[in-house]
């Protein structure tokens, strides 16, 4: 199956909650996409901006993040693995956080896909970006002291609506340790 027969798949099984059958497709995408098409992140960076705010397919464009965060992996880019998770600084509103909204904003009920799925998936690319060894410390704690705040907005807003915020608390305490190891870092 091609990608855009996955895209679709991969919605429809946002919308009935099958996220572990999300997961293999989202898998599959990310290997089909790394792997089998001469692409580069950035490429696929602009086509997950497109699906998320052109088109407002915001289900679709996570797993083209991920598969984005991937390539930027293999370049070597730690800033641009986290601006898939937080969108960048031209597009104010992208990444997976802005899907979350997106979805979340469309539709109250999908805070649980947020919660379950898409979230985790967020920490998933934080935790390569921890992986990375090709950049600085001082670049790592930033980018990661950043990368915890917007998964920290997700967190919160996706449960605003149940008043339950341990984890944004505890992403937004995480934050606070690599921000402070960024500090010492300059002051190096």
């Amino acid at each position: 199956m091609q990608v855009p027969g996955l895209l679709q798949e991969y919605k429809g099984c946002l919308a009935t909650r099958k996220f572990d059958e999300a997961e293999k497709i989202n898998k599959e995408i990310n290997y089909f996409i790394t792997n089998e098409i001469n692409t580069t992140g950035d490429e696929l960076m602009d086509f997950a901006d497109d699906l998320l705010n052109e088109a407002g397919r915001f289900e679709e464009s996570i797993p083209v993040y991920f598969a984005a965060a991937s390539l930027f992996k293999k370049e070597g880019d730690l800033k641009w693995m986290r601006h898939c998770v937080d969108g960048d600084d031209v597009v104010c509103w992208g990444g997976m956080h802005g899907a979350n909204q997106g979805m979340i904003t469309r539709d109250v009920t999908m805070k649980d896909v947020v919660k379950r799925h898409v979230i985790p998936l967020m920490h998933d690319i934080k935790n390569q970006m921890l992986e990375m060894t090709s950049v600085s410390e001082k670049v790592k704690c930033w980018e990661m002291s950043r990368v915890l705040e917007f998964i920290a907005e997700s967190e919160t807003w996706s449960v605003k609506l149940v008043d339950d915020d341990v984890a944004a608390k505890e992403a937004r305490e995480e934050s606070r340790v690599w921000e402070e190891r960024w500090r010492s870092e300059l002051e190096e």
